[in-house]
């Protein structure tokens, strides 16, 4: 059984589609529990993959926005380990069905609820970007995400929560909360630029899931193009610097708000901006663009770097915020604009980095860099599988 069961986009659906692909042909009847089943759906049954809703939880967070986690502990409180009975009743709808699939292996993506559900019963070997398959420390616990903030649950409560839930259930008891999620074993699939964990991690993330595309050429003039939700303010900012400065290029947004959309459309249209109204193959929207501007999504993130594009990043959340911290400091060629930016540095600024030779330049050499290596995380997975 394949599981995504926190966190949002294309992503989590696109590597557990690829992973139950290269499963079934190596001889496994893979199953998959999707937070969002509706997420590439008709790829899935074009593939004859059984999908299925994972069940769903809610946040446990009750304090004053925004949601800032010191470490991976306070993303495992939000899900339920920050109360008991959320928590019981989240491993209560897991168990139906692990009791109607009886899986031999799970590989879990970001599915922290399940990997508590599982404990020492079923083998489970996490799988994903570094945030979502954190390191152990030597005390028992995880390292912190980016700067140093207070915890939000004392991470000794969340422990013992799921050991009194496990009990009540009569199952095995965890020592401390990484070898919940940590399994057998898992695999970091994104090139080791991109590990937010680098230094905590005893092995270096095993890279993408297969060797990445050939890096695309130079486009023939500087263009950009942008994935970006409308709610995020600094995003909407950005979009509205890019009719000013009509530079060409082509975006997919999200979160328009309502009644907007035909308006926007026309803007963006009279500024020679091409609106996406579906997501286009990014190998396919990255070609003719020299800057690539999102949010710091870590398959984003992925794309750009193997793509050999640069990047502008708007992080909206801690993860990303940690995604961003981490592209600047080993990806040349990435970029991020301060929220408190004038209307006029945007204005001047983008067609600038749209215009960087010596960025993009860089940008293509760590690309081919990336590319050139043979571990992937394909390969890294098999002793995993092969020990089941």
């Amino acid at each position: 059984m394949l599981t995504w069961e926190v966190g949002e986009g294309f992503a989590h659906a696109t590597r557990l589609l690829l992973i139950a692909r290269q499963l079934r042909q190596t001889g496994w009847r893979p199953a998959v529990a999707a937070r969002d089943p509706e997420t590439l759906r008709s790829a899935y049954e074009a593939e004859g993959i059984e999908l299925f809703p994972a069940p769903q939880h809610e946040s446990c967070f009750t304090g004053t926005p925004p949601f800032r986690a010191a470490s991976y502990a306070d993303v495992m409180g939000i899900c339920g380990y920050a109360d008991r009975d959320r928590l019981a009743a989240s491993l209560a709808a897991w168990e139906s069905i692990l009791a109607r699939l009886k899986p031999a292996a799970i590989i879990a993506d970001y599915a922290p609820l399940l990997s508590l559900a599982a404990f020492r019963r079923i083998p489970l070997i996490p799988i994903g970007d570094g945030f979502v398959v954190p390191p152990a420390l030597p005390e028992g616990g995880f390292p912190p995400l980016g700067g140093k903030v207070p915890d939000v649950w004392p991470p000794a409560d969340l422990l013992a929560n799921a050991r009194a839930v496990q009990a009540a259930r009569g199952q095995p008891l965890p020592e401390n909360l990484p070898e919940i999620i940590n399994g057998i074993g898992g695999v970091v699939s994104i090139p080791p630029e991109l590990d937010i964990y680098a230094d905590w991690r005893p092995q270096p993330a095993a890279g993408p899931w297969e060797h990445p595309d050939t890096p695309l050429p130079r486009p023939d003039a500087p263009r950009f193009f942008g994935y970006l939700r409308l709610s995020h303010p600094l995003a909407r900012r950005i979009v509205k610097a890019l009719i000013d400065t009509r530079m060409p290029g082509a975006l997919f947004l999200r979160d328009i708000p309502p009644g907007r959309a035909d308006a926007l459309a026309g803007e963006l249209k009279a500024a020679g901006i091409r609106l996406h109204g579906t997501p286009p193959p990014i190998r396919e929207a990255l070609a003719p663009a020299s800057l690539f501007i999102h949010h710091g999504g870590i398959g984003s993130l992925t794309d750009g770097a193997t793509l050999g594009r640069m990047q502008l990043l708007l992080p909206r959340h801690r993860e990303q915020s940690c995604n961003a911290k981490r592209a600047l400091e080993t990806l040349p060629g990435c970029f991020r604009i301060g929220e408190n930016a004038r209307d006029e540095s945007l204005r001047e600024t983008l067609p600038r980095l749209m215009s960087d030779r010596q960025a993009f330049r860089r940008a293509q050499e760590t690309a081919t860099r990336i590319g050139a290596r043979p571990e992937t995380a394909w390969a890294a997975l098999q002793p995993l599988l092969a020990g089941i």
